[in-house]
């Protein structure tokens, strides 16, 4: 990603907002001044004067902050990665919100070129001899960087390591030089790129690159990870044989407070399910002893309220789903299922719902389905999100198509398509992260942002994987993949228990947890 093009866009974005409600203010004061107080044309006039150079002061020192906060940010790492001020603090990344991703890539640049420097300094050459109290300084230069850097070889080996990053994950620099990466360290990506794949990516295709991850995790056991932002450096056959560099943005604190929201939520969440459960039994036995002597409009309002009742008990399983993905519990046990089957039950559920809502569903599937490597509940909670979004989002349309098929690569494919109002290119790319929705269709359209969210987690936990092809006004598929049952290996399937996979990739395999 161009992260000056990025932070381009948003202060010419803010600048704009900025704009606009300058002239709302403008128009709003002078048509007030002469509609409902009747001041006299030369009043009116000195009095919008007096608003457009005091907004024009306010906004002038509010844009000017924005925009050199960055360049201060810059500023100050320079001097502490250069060493001239011992005293200073490591300087906060996140202060300048408009241009984080640049301030991070520049920072990894800054800190990786100082201790890539230092390395050189410290092996000398045959031409220049360094002094053994130079070499001192040099060697100790990376350990004095408040933040864990640690150095990667062309073969994810740590080749270097700072005292930040021993301290991080509580092992000696000598228990860590020369040990594959992810032997180490237990990464856990939310991003579909993880590390590996992103520095094989640039192995491919450039000489140097930068990448940045916002919530990484370190899982150290079952209960406890720590969390924080990476930025990646790479530069292909550095002379000093480090490869990849990497800095760890500690964030653990942060992130878990985010995660301990949820988790209050959840359990709150939790104390509805009883009564919920007793309410839709109700509803149900409601509708078999009294529904044939109902009048239409009661039989309608039952209907409505069964549909309200199963939309609700959707929300508490996706809050309570969340809260396991975060807490890193959730464990799928996936075993041979017929799909098929799951999907016309899970339609004969939906129907009642996209009735409601004056929509159909229609279920697709394609002759030859092979059975699948999946967990019927949690399948069945997949297709309830993207139908229900689709229910939601299909504007006028009345139809929602259903349909299932082996694609090219093998995969069984299922993808639910509404007709509605579409999706903007511009968040499509976000529309899997949590809590996201389109500022477009939030007021309209009621929501958590966690159900897109909770599928990719679902999908990516049976091994598959999830996208969406969209244009606005012609409607939205949303597609994700099951890998058959017949196409996994056999130490794979010889556990009791069947397939055991997290959120995070398997359970029992931590070489995994980098997916």
């Amino acid at each position: 990603m161009d992260y000056i093009q990025k932070y381009k866009k948003r202060v010419f974005s803010k600048i704009f907002l900025w704009f606009v409600v300058g002239n709302v203010i403008t128009v709003v004061a002078g048509y007030t001044s002469v509609v409902y107080f009747k001041l006299d044309d030369l009043y009116a006039y000195g009095l919008l004067i007096s608003i457009i150079l005091s907004y024009g002061l306010i906004i002038s020192q509010a844009i000017t902050n924005a925009i050199s906060r960055p360049l201060d940010t810059i500023s100050q790492t320079v001097s502490y990665a250069s060493n001239n001020s011992r005293d200073m603090n490591q300087p906060d990344q996140n202060n300048a919100k408009i241009a984080r991703e640049l301030i991070h890539s520049l920072s990894m640049e800054i800190y990786n070129l100082a201790a890539t420097t230092a390395t050189e300094t410290t092996e000398g050459s045959s031409e220049t001899q360094v002094a053994p109290t130079d070499q001192v300084v040099a060697h100790q230069f990376i350990d004095q960087l408040g933040i864990p850097i640690v150095g990667l070889d062309k073969d994810q080996k740590i080749t270097r390591v700072n005292r930040a990053a021993c301290d991080y994950v509580n092992l000696p620099a000598d228990k860590m030089i020369g040990e594959p990466m992810y032997d180490v360290f237990k990464f856990s990506f939310q991003s579909d790129e993880s590390l590996d794949s992103w520095i094989q990516k640039s192995k491919n295709n450039t000489i140097t690159a930068v990448r940045s991850w916002d919530r990484v995790r370190h899982v150290i056991n079952q209960d406890e990870a720590k969390q924080f932002d990476l930025v990646a450096s790479f530069s292909a056959n550095n002379s000093s044989g480090t490869e990849t560099t990497l800095a760890l943005y500690d964030q653990t604190h942060r992130y878990n407070q985010d995660d301990q929201e949820i988790t209050f939520v959840a359990l709150a969440v939790h104390e509805l399910r009883t009564p919920l459960t007793i309410m839709r039994g109700y509803i149900e036995v409601f509708e078999d002893e009294l529904g044939p002597t109902l009048q239409p409009e009661m039989t309608d309002f039952m209907h409505k309220m069964h549909a309200s009742a199963q939309q609700l008990a959707a929300f508490v399983s996706n809050i309570l789903n969340v809260a396991r993905i975060e807490e890193n519990q959730l464990e799928l046990r996936l075993r041979s299922v017929d799909l098929p089957a799951i999907l016309k039950s899970a339609v004969a559920d939906l129907e009642l719902r996209a009735s409601v809502h004056d929509k159909r569903i229609e279920l697709n599937v394609s002759e030859g389905i092979p059975a699948v490597a999946g967990e019927r509940v949690s399948i069945h909670e997949i297709i309830n999100n993207l139908v229900d979004n689709a229910i939601k989002y299909s504007g006028t349309g009345d139809k929602i198509v259903l349909s299932c098929q082996v694609n090219q690569e093998g995969q069984v494919e299922v993808s639910v398509q509404d007709f509605g109002i579409g999706i903007p290119q511009a968040v499509v790319g976000e529309l899997f992260q949590k809590f996201h929705r389109s500022h477009k269709s939030k007021v309209q359209v009621g929501g958590t942002g966690l159900g897109l969210y909770l599928c990719k987690a679902l999908v990516r936990a049976h091994g598959g994987n999830i996208w969406v092809r969209s244009k606005e006004g012609e409607g939205s598929i949303f597609s994700f993949t099951l890998v058959p049952f017949d196409q996994l290996t056999e130490e794979q399937v010889s556990g009791e228990d069947g397939i055991i996979r997290g959120a995070h990739g398997w359970i029992k395999n931590h070489s995994m947890y980098r997916g």
